[in-house]
């Protein structure tokens, strides 16, 4: 069996690039931890507290258009080594302080060492299996992700009984894909190519984007500042009136992961029925399924509807995720994602002082607001996408009768 066989066969290597993908959505494991927070800092606004959650995607806005530099130094395995490892020795922090300055930093950086992993989990698979198999890979990558979210959220909702600075010792799971890139992913894969089986310099080419691109990155940051709207404020809800504790708050945000695997399995049928109006109508219903939370004082009926707006969430962001792969200059789908991740990563950031304006100006900082909010946009999203579609389809009728 010659040497490329045996890479495409290795079980060892797959598992550590496999694991690679499990802390990229785990950033926002400790969202449970709010309602406590925001007693520890009892005087701090709602906003400034929420930020302890939300601000590693501030470090996702630039570290991701960094990282290729990064590499050219560092190397593959050298790169990822230092992301697991930042991450986890930074996640921890919060265990020992609570000191809030100290808490914003160590999170930043949570999101630099998760910023450096993420084109790492793509690229070594893209380079090291051949095409049908890293397509394979790269179906399971998306289910590891969910998978590392929904048990770091199980986990630290457990750990919440104890208190808010023990959930955070979730992070140091990230030991364990340290250990196995350190042990599994040999060095020489830094520059590897599955085609022709060795060490090849990589190509330099001059992308360019359009409008196009940009406005899907500011649909995506806008879609994103819902499902914030989601982690941030469920936990406060949940506490405020009543229904549970913060630990039933995190078990609730962990069926989000849950449902966007299974919606992952299924997304092809669904696709194959709605076609162009599958964002639309996932979008709407995400957005009702959200309001309707409003309504319950039942965990468990609320845990359901959350898992409603998750499953079509994992709908609506790979039919989006096409539409503006569709819309990318030939040779360019690098420059283009970097784009959309960035206006994904500026909505996620700054969403709790989207909340605290929208709040403002309606004299309304309850967490039911911000749940109000985040299913309007919504249904209004998939509203006015199922509008231009319509629009877009009449004039294609009239352009066929024209002719």
């Amino acid at each position: 069996m010659d040497d490329k066989s045996v890479i495409q066969q290795s079980k060892k290597l797959m598992i550590a690039i496999m694991g690679i993908s499990l802390v990229l959505s785990t950033s926002g494991a400790i969202s449970g931890t709010i309602p406590l927070m925001e007693k520890h800092f009892a005087n701090m606004p709602t906003s400034t507290v929420e930020l302890i959650v939300t601000i590693p995607s501030f470090s996702g806005i630039f570290i991701p258009l960094l990282a290729g530099f990064i590499e050219k130094v560092t190397g593959k395995k050298l790169l990822a080594l230092l992301g697991l490892g930042i991450t986890a020795i930074c996640g921890v922090i919060p265990v020992f302080t609570g000191n809030y300055w100290l808490i914003l930093f160590s999170r930043i950086m949570v999101g630099v060492g998760i910023s450096l992993l993420t084109p790492l989990s793509v690229s070594y698979i893209t380079d090291i299996y051949e095409e049908k198999r890293a397509n394979e890979l790269l179906g399971y990558r998306n289910s590891f992700i969910n998978i590392g979210s929904t048990v770091l959220l199980f986990l630290a909702g457990y750990l919440i009984k104890i208190g808010w600075h023990s959930a955070y010792w979730v992070f140091a799971l990230a030991v364990i894909p340290f250990i196995m890139t350190l042990v599994w992913i040999p060095k020489r894969f830094d520059n590897y190519s599955v085609t022709v089986g060795e060490d090849v310099d990589q190509q330099k080419i001059k992308q360019t984007t359009n409008w196009q691109i940009i406005g899907y990155a500011i649909l995506f940051g806008i879609m994103q500042i819902s499902y914030m709207g989601i982690s941030l404020k469920i936990p406060s809800y949940i506490v405020n009136n009543h229904i549970g504790d913060s630990s039933t708050g995190s078990f609730i945000l962990s069926l989000l992961p849950i449902a966007a695997i299974v919606s992952g399995l299924l997304y092809k049928y669904i696709y194959h029925v709605w076609q162009k109006n599958t964002t639309a109508f996932s979008a709407t219903i995400a957005g009702l399924a959200l309001g309707v939370t409003l309504f319950l004082r039942n965990s468990y009926l609320i845990g359901a509807c959350i898992m409603i707006s998750g499953f079509f969430w994992g709908i609506m962001n790979p039919h989006m995720t096409e539409l503006f792969a569709l819309s990318s200059p030939k040779g360019s789908m690098t420059l283009s994602t970097s784009i959309v991740i960035f206006g994904i990563n500026i909505g996620g950031t700054f969403a709790p002082f989207i909340f605290q304006f929208l709040g403002a100006l309606f004299h309304n900082y309850s967490p039911e607001m911000g749940l109000i909010i985040s299913a309007l946009i919504w249904i209004i999203f998939g509203v006015v996408f199922l509008i231009v579609n319509l629009m877009l389809a009449n004039k294609a009728k009239g352009d066929n009768k024209d002719a």
